[in-house]
């Protein structure tokens, strides 16, 4: 059985983050390679199975990466599939999966190029903070906190995400920096573990990059239900997601994002997690063999 595990070119923590998923694969016996998604020179119906793992430069380039997805799509499996990546790699998803009733955190959403104060979004909402981040972007790229207060000292850099794409406007959740965010990992409709990102002093975003803290958190039940609740709210077949959350001011949890496209997984501190992604593919994999 051959299996791709699909990255980027760049950074090389996007050629190094499932290490211990490829052991666990080449454990059972598995051939694994790890191809770039815009590398001309693979033949991906070479492969039994493809995933798309870190594939963390597609923001810069989401329609060339839609459109490589639909062709690999139709050369080989791929996982998640192509339509999973078109509705995931534009934060819209979450309009829908606040009307199915996940607890997504309040949104204002800016059109591309919409003329809007952000100071004027806040007041009208009643935030004194707030984050302004792309509709389609990764790893806390283009985030900005902005001020109630003085709104002008962020103006050009909103200005500049508006003038590139759709973006969104949420209130600041202070339990970030108090208690991190808590990324809850759902293999095959499973929750295998989850981990608490907490911010370095002084910060807010909790990308490892950016100083965060990573931890492996255990999980109350019904912290556990509710992840298995978003990714079920879906409809979709997902062979893993990602499921990041933030506290309210009441303590409640709030859904930041549903990361179902390219998420580090943070498989290192749960190698149990390893291999029960590792028998999910190879259950894919299999089946698909055996209907052939």
């Amino acid at each position: 059985m051959h299996v791709a595990l699909v990255r980027s070119r760049e950074p090389e923590r996007a050629a190094r983050a499932d290490d211990l998923l490829v052991e666990r694969l080449v454990a059972r016996g598995v051939s694994v390679a790890r191809p770039c998604w815009d590398d001309p020179d693979v033949d991906w119906s070479a492969f039994d199975l493809a995933v798309v793992r870190t594939t963390w430069d597609y923001a810069e380039r989401r329609e060339e990466f839609l459109a490589w997805a639909q062709r690999a799509g139709e050369l080989v499996p791929l996982h998640n599939p192509p339509d999973v990546l078109r509705w995931n790699t534009h934060k819209g998803y979450l309009l829908e999966l606040e009307e199915r009733g996940a607890p997504v955190v309040p949104t204002a959403w800016l059109g591309q190029s919409d003329r809007v104060e952000v100071g004027d979004v806040l007041a009208a909402r009643g935030w004194s903070r707030a984050v302004v981040k792309p509709a389609v972007g990764v790893g806390g790229r283009g985030l900005v906190r902005v001020e109630a207060s003085d709104p002008g000292a962020s103006a050009d850099a909103v200005a500049a995400l508006v003038a590139d794409g759709d973006t969104l406007v949420q209130p600041f959740l202070e339990g970030v920096e108090a208690q991190g965010e808590t990324s809850v990992v759902v293999v095959d409709g499973e929750v295998t573990h989850a981990v608490r990102k907490r911010p370095q002093a002084g910060e807010y975003r909790v990308q490892a990059e950016r100083g965060a803290h990573h931890e492996p958190v255990e999980l109350d039940a019904d912290t556990a239900a509710l992840a298995r609740w978003v990714v079920e709210a879906t409809g979709l077949d997902l062979l893993f997601a990602r499921v990041d959350l933030l506290p309210d001011e009441l303590g409640a949890w709030q859904l930041v994002e549903l990361e179902a496209t390219e998420p580090d997984l943070y498989l290192p501190m749960a190698p149990a997690a390893a291999d029960a992604l590792a028998e999910a593919i190879l259950a894919r994999a299999g089946a698909l063999t055996h209907e052939v």
